[in-house]
């Protein structure tokens, strides 16, 4: 780094309303800026309340396509790697923001309203797991050969419940996030968007995809699947 980049950084490091300016409304300008004041390279407790508060804003521009925002925290995650690093909630949170901006499409609602309706939307929304577009999410025969007992009994033992809870790794959780914001951007049926977007508000938390009925459909689904073609017994 030159004296030039060295008193940028300096300057910008004493300025939290210009730092807060640039993470707002991320753009093309605003984040080559910010890679260029290497903004978190050396990142401080002011910072990281910053972009907490701007979570919600970044998810309403990510709804609204704003495709920058994924950028941006891809390039947060690599280097600010420590923020909320044992905050699970807060990761997912970031999560699904960088997922939504990547998806190309935007809201044909307002994202306020699904989570004011949030309840409402999530009492059928597990049927969304027989869609043909979450067949891309695939498992194995033998990853759901062990739980086909207590899937026939319709009834998951607490030694099954750990085992879902391990077969939604996060390589598997990303892409049913994935096909989920999809759906919520370009699925012809508008209720069926909201219900989309509903679950992956309701999917933050980690530790309860074993729990959640559309993740447990989602399963079953797969059981019947492979059952009817032989390959589970």
């Amino acid at each position: 780094m030159n004296d030039t980049d060295t008193k940028k950084s300096a300057s910008l490091a004493v300025h939290p309303e210009l730092r807060r300016s640039l993470l707002t409304n991320p753009t093309d300008e605003s984040l080559n800026t910010i890679i260029e004041y290497q903004l978190f390279d050396q990142p401080c407790e002011p910072l990281a309340n910053d972009i907490l508060c701007l979570l919600p804003s970044w998810e309403q521009q990510a709804c609204a396509g704003n495709g920058i925002i994924a950028t941006l925290i891809q390039y947060m995650s690599v280097h600010f790697p420590d923020f909320m690093k044992n905050e699970k909630i807060i990761q997912a949170y970031l999560l699904r923001i960088r997922i939504l901006a990547s998806t190309p499409g935007t809201f044909s609602f307002s994202p306020f309203e699904i989570q004011e309706h949030l309840i409402q939307l999530l009492q059928t929304s597990d049927v969304l797991a027989d869609l043909p577009e979450l067949d891309v999410v695939a498992f194995s025969a033998d990853e759901i050969a062990p739980l086909a007992s207590d899937l026939k009994r319709f009834h998951l033992t607490p030694h099954s419940r750990r085992y879902v809870q391990n077969l939604f790794h996060p390589a598997r959780r990303e892409a049913i996030l994935s096909v989920l914001a999809y759906i919520a951007k370009s699925y012809p049926i508008t209720f069926s968007c909201r219900q989309a977007y509903a679950l992956m508000l309701s999917l933050d938390n980690p530790d309860i995809w074993a729990k959640h009925p559309f993740c447990l459909r989602l399963i079953a689904n797969r059981f019947w699947e492979f059952k009817i073609r032989g390959e589970c017994q």
